[in-house]
């Protein structure tokens, strides 16, 4: 990862800029934020930040990216000792600037806790979200769309990487009645009045290491499954702030029948290549124990997975975790294989499928889809594969049924917790000859996008349970 640097030359600065430098993380989160002296560029690249040199103590003071580390001096021709006596004054000026800054924090990190909140004002949501995420920043815009719909002031706070994340600036001056949070509780800088509510997607740290969490009254957890549940009343949270919410709902303004679209007799994939199980625990014979499994037709069931793992699978630290990284990998991996050596017509998008050892699949790899694109796939497809370790009701099914297509789905019925599996709606399989069947005859489910099965694939469950527990909490 490069440091964060202030160029003198604007077109260096651009440069760099360009190659939006990251840090080495899976994620990577962080990007380089490169400031610059001279004329301001009209550029759209985020982490390049005009701030010339008679203002940057203010400047910096007052903004909330990342303070710079190191001075670039390309285009300068100056001799040792002036570039010496830049760096110094350079570097006092950066410790004034983080000092005021860190002042600025206090203020409204202060102000923040006191704030006084008149709730017959039109409410106000503030959403953050990191435009790394492949999956969540998308839902907490759907969430945002459908708040702004029903006439609430909503601030989504998008980070792209270059942010100060100890800087409480934006939403200090939002000062929000409401805030949403996926996957991190986020409530140390909220005063009491403030409702947060925080909705665990994926088995975050918070919910598997050791550290005390303090939860406020005002603050409510949604979960999608019930390890996450079981992890939080662990850590001492009351079981009345815990809320079921184990479908996350399809954005309905994205995701619609087009009839414009013509449907072809094909299947489509679309999902990330898993890779992320501990190879130190799974060993060669293991790894093939598990896929045997699965091509016998049995579930991935802990009790199953016990039997094959002979080092001791109750004495692995976040056990919960562990099996659900096993069923969602190899369930998803596998029955992608099978359908790419199905007679159907294939489409596979999504992350990392060049990755595959499966040249089949490869070959069926089309790339990643935009949004917009997203529905359009769908609606061209006559069938659109579900492939998930332990959850039926997943945000990628509700997109599905809702663009018309047919979902065929990996039968893990067995052991899910979910009450409502649309059995009616769905076309289930767990071997490669139930799916083969299913694909070779052209087989349609009893139901076909039953209204049910819409509706619950929406928000409206999400949003009436917080706008109820908020109206409860305000009527005392």
């Amino acid at each position: 990862m490069q440091p964060d640097t202030y160029f003198f030359s604007s077109q260096e600065a651009l440069r760099i800029a360009q190659k939006q430098n990251r840090s080495d993380d899976i994620l990577q989160y962080i990007l380089q934020v490169c400031y610059y002296n001279g004329e301001k560029i009209d550029s759209d690249l985020v982490n390049l930040i005009h701030l010339p040199i008679e203002n940057l103590v203010d400047g910096l003071a007052l903004g909330r990216f990342r303070l710079p580390k190191v001075v670039d001096f390309t285009g300068l021709e100056l001799s040792v000792d002036v570039v010496n006596d830049i760096k110094q004054n350079f570097m006092i000026s950066l410790s004034q600037a983080k000092f005021y800054r860190d002042e600025l924090n206090k203020v409204y990190l202060e102000k923040l806790r006191k704030t006084t909140l008149d709730f017959s004002q039109p409410k106000r949501i503030y959403l953050l979200t990191n435009t790394r995420t492949r999956v969540m920043q998308y839902i907490s815009k759907d969430i945002a769309h459908v708040l702004e719909q029903r006439g609430y002031d909503v601030f989504l706070d998008s980070l792209y990487g270059i942010e100060d994340i100890g800087c409480f600036k934006n939403i200090f001056e939002f000062n929000p009645h409401v805030t949403i949070n996926i996957n991190h509780i986020n409530n140390t800088m909220l005063n009491e009045d403030v409702f947060n509510f925080v909705w665990f997607q994926d088995y975050m740290p918070v919910l598997s290491n050791k550290d005390p969490l303090h939860i406020r009254e005002r603050d409510y957890i949604f979960v999608y499954q019930s390890m996450y549940r079981k992890a939080l009343l662990e850590k001492g949270v009351a079981e009345n702030k815990i809320f079921d919410q184990k479908v996350f709902p399809a954005d309905t303004s994205a995701f619609y029948m087009d009839e414009n679209i013509v449907r072809e007799d094909k299947v489509v994939f679309v999902g990330t290549y898993y890779n992320n199980v501990n190879k130190n625990f799974v060993d060669e014979k293991m790894d093939l124990a598990i896929k045997q499994l699965i091509q016998s037709g049995k579930a991935l069931s802990l009790k199953n997975l016990e039997t094959i793992f002979t080092k001791g699978l109750y004495l692995l630290p976040g056990l919960d975790k562990f099996a659900n990284d096993v069923q969602q990998m190899y369930t998803r991996n596998i029955c992608v294989e099978w359908l790419c050596e199905s007679d159907k017509k294939v489409e596979i998008y999504g992350y990392n499928w060049e990755q595959s050892n499966k040249q089949k699949i490869i070959d069926s790899f089309l790339g990643i889809l935009s949004k917009d694109k997203l529905n359009k796939v769908y609606n061209s497809a006559k069938y659109v594969l579900s492939a998930s370790g332990q959850l039926i009701n997943t945000q990628r099914l509700g997109e599905i049924v809702h663009c018309g297509a047919i979902p065929v789905v990996y039968d893990s019925r067995e052991i899910t917790d979910e009450t409502q599996t649309w059995d009616d709606e769905c076309l289930y399989f767990k071997t490669q000859e139930e799916l083969n069947y299913i694909l070779d005859n052209n087989i349609e489910p009893k139901k076909y996008r039953s209204k049910e099965m819409l509706e619950h694939f929406t928000y409206e469950k999400f949003y009436n349970t917080m706008n109820s527990l908020m109206q409860q909490e305000l009527n005392g």
